[in-house]
């Protein structure tokens, strides 16, 4: 079974990302200057850009796409309260899903991580057969995490892009949203399943 991977980002983001037939690393939509609603903290971000990757294509970790393994990610959590780089909650923010097989038919340069990427410890691990090193059922999936946060945060990491025609469902909080989506999908060639998914958020 195809182990399925989710990006958050902002739905002012979707056309940028429809026009370009993927979804850039932060490096990569700096360096082509790029608009973007930014959700996460910029802190975090500035760090990823320079912390060294030594698997997969090397680089720096804020040149990979990152994907949690499951929807309601810590981060959702922390947009959800709102912070100092973003206050615009949680409503707008879609999850785009796809799996790792899907990814790497045109991604050969892939990792993930035991637990949150920027962490100090974080193990960079390219070899997917210790995918099952990581605890899917009890701390990924589960909806109580503040005991284990950094485990639930496993990271799958691709390198400078993921193409638009991986992403498989885009899960949303609401019908209104949805509706938003699929206009904007309109005039996509390719066009993921939208489905609301209250439970995919806090």
């Amino acid at each position: 079974m195809a182990v399925k991977v989710s990006h958050i980002t902002h739905i002012d983001n979707l056309t940028s990302i429809l026009s370009h037939g993927c979804l850039w690393s932060d490096a990569k939509r700096l360096e082509l200057g790029l608009v973007n609603q930014n959700i996460g903290y910029s802190h975090i971000k500035q760090r990823r850009l320079v912390r060294p990757v030594t698997v997969a294509a090397g680089g720096t970790i804020g040149q990979y796409v990152p994907f949690n393994f499951c929807p309601r990610s810590v981060m959702l959590f922390v947009i959800h309260k709102g912070h100092d780089d973003f206050q615009g909650g949680q409503d707008r923010v879609l999850h785009l899903i796809s799996d790792i097989d899907t990814i790497q038919l045109t991604n050969d340069y892939c990792f993930f991580t035991d637990i949150h990427a920027d962490l100090d410890f974080a193990e960079q691990i390219d070899d997917f057969d210790r995918l099952s090193e990581l605890d899917f059922n009890k701390i990924i999936k589960e909806r109580y995490w503040q005991s284990f946060s950094e485990e639930k945060q496993a990271e799958f990491l691709a390198f400078e892009s993921v193409a638009w025609q991986s992403i498989k469902t885009i899960g949303v909080k609401t019908q209104e949203v949805a509706d938003e989506v699929n206009t904007l999908l309109q005039s996509a060639t390719h066009k993921p399943r939208v489905i609301v998914k209250p439970e995919w958020y806090y």
